[in-house]
């Protein structure tokens, strides 16, 4: 109820003629999930500038953090998935472990009694594309965290092959404890690493797909860091989110690299309504062209890598307008004043027009 509260003076009127002044009788507000209707031009209905113009008014004036908190919600969620653990293993079968760790490669037996899972699958006996092993072995993977990796104080072992078992399972240890499980799958390989954060605890970062195909794809950064004996997500950050050609309303393109770890700096690239390496792109079709870097502090009151937005060229919600989600209101908001500007520009605003004329037809129907 108090959410709902909340956002009951966010409602407003985006789908409406303005000049008509009629109501729509399903207004959006600001949490509204977007229409799964796919664009369609042979139905468009084609609004006047001044429409359309109204209706970017209407999205620049909403509250940003709701739109951009249900844009984050499913990465978020996967993000925050991981399964907190408390087991410890008998020392008989920690010198199990470390024998498979130098081998690579254990019993599945063995391994279901020993992490007590019956899921870990017996077909995944592909190490990588020159190894097989027969029927009855599983690959094991080893992610030391200390800098003598024979310590065993914190660690990962992957019971699986990442890049080659869709039930591989990513343990976390502090010592003899089991302390996380992960989904330790990743068809890329290990675009995974470690560091040790400015106070000196380990934090744990991986890659995680959501999509991939041809024309589109969207990664995210997951950073966790070991707090004692737990292991507790600290950011989740856009690797990659590019949707190209007709697959969506806009082409847009974001990547991102780490630069360095202490602190965490990230460098962004990215572009919106066009690809800037694209020579068939003309020059005045990016409204977005631009790269920025960002540093992450780590924040004790929270617990987490907290960005510093300010001191850079681009903001959280900026980024998840990224994100292949349903996210043209967020991007409408969060780039408010850049669209605006660009309809006052004559090699800009017809293609402003058409995206918002796009837009409005996909969001609010035929009216």
């Amino acid at each position: 109820m108090k959410k709902l509260l909340y956002l009951l003076p966010f409602i407003i009127l985006i789908c409406c003629n303005r000049q008509k002044s009629t109501m729509s009788k399903t207004p959006l507000s600001a949490t509204t999930k977007p229409a799964a209707k796919q664009y369609d031009p042979d139905n468009d209905k084609q609004y006047t500038p001044q429409q359309l113009e109204a209706f970017l008014d209407s999205v620049g004036h909403l509250p940003t953090k709701p739109l951009a908190d249900k844009v984050a919600f499913y990465a978020d969620s996967v993000f925050k998935s991981q399964k907190q653990m408390d087991t410890i293993i008998s020392p008989a079968d920690m010198t199990i472990l470390k024998h498979a760790i130098r081998k690579g490669v254990m019993a599945v037996s063995t391994a279901r009694r020993i992490f007590r899972n019956k899921d870990i699958d017996s077909a995944c006996n592909e190490k990588d594309i020159f190894l097989t092993y027969k029927p009855g072995l599983i690959p094991v993977v080893f992610y030391p965290f200390d800098k003598n990796k024979n310590d065993f104080n914190e660690y990962a072992i992957c019971i699986g092959d990442p890049g080659h078992c869709p039930n591989a399972a990513l343990y976390f240890f502090k010592g003899n404890k089991i302390i996380a499980l992960q989904d330790g799958y990743n068809r890329f390989g290990t675009d995974d690493g470690h560091y040790k954060d400015t106070d000196g605890k380990t934090v744990f970062y991986r890659v995680q797909e959501f999509a991939e195909g041809s024309g589109v794809g969207w990664f995210n950064y997951f950073f966790y860091k070991y707090d004692g004996d737990k292991l507790i997500p600290v950011l989740n950050e856009l690797q990659n989110g590019n949707v190209q050609g007709p697959l969506g309303t806009r082409v847009i393109w974001l990547e991102s690299t780490i630069l360095k770890t202490n602190p965490l700096t990230i460098k962004m690239v990215y572009s919106q309504f066009g690809m800037k390496d694209d020579a068939t792109i003309p020059r005045e079709s990016l409204i977005i062209n631009d790269s920025t870097i960002v540093q992450y502090l780590w924040d004790e009151h929270t617990k987490t890598l907290q960005g510093q937005y300010a001191k850079s060229k681009i903001s959280k919600a900026r980024i998840l307008s990224y994100y292949l989600e349903h996210n043209d209101f967020l991007f409408m908001n969060s780039y408010y004043s850049t669209l605006k500007a660009a309809l006052r520009d004559k090699a800009k605003s017809k293609l402003i027009l058409e995206y918002l004329n796009k837009v409005k037809n996909i969001y609010c129907g035929q009216q």
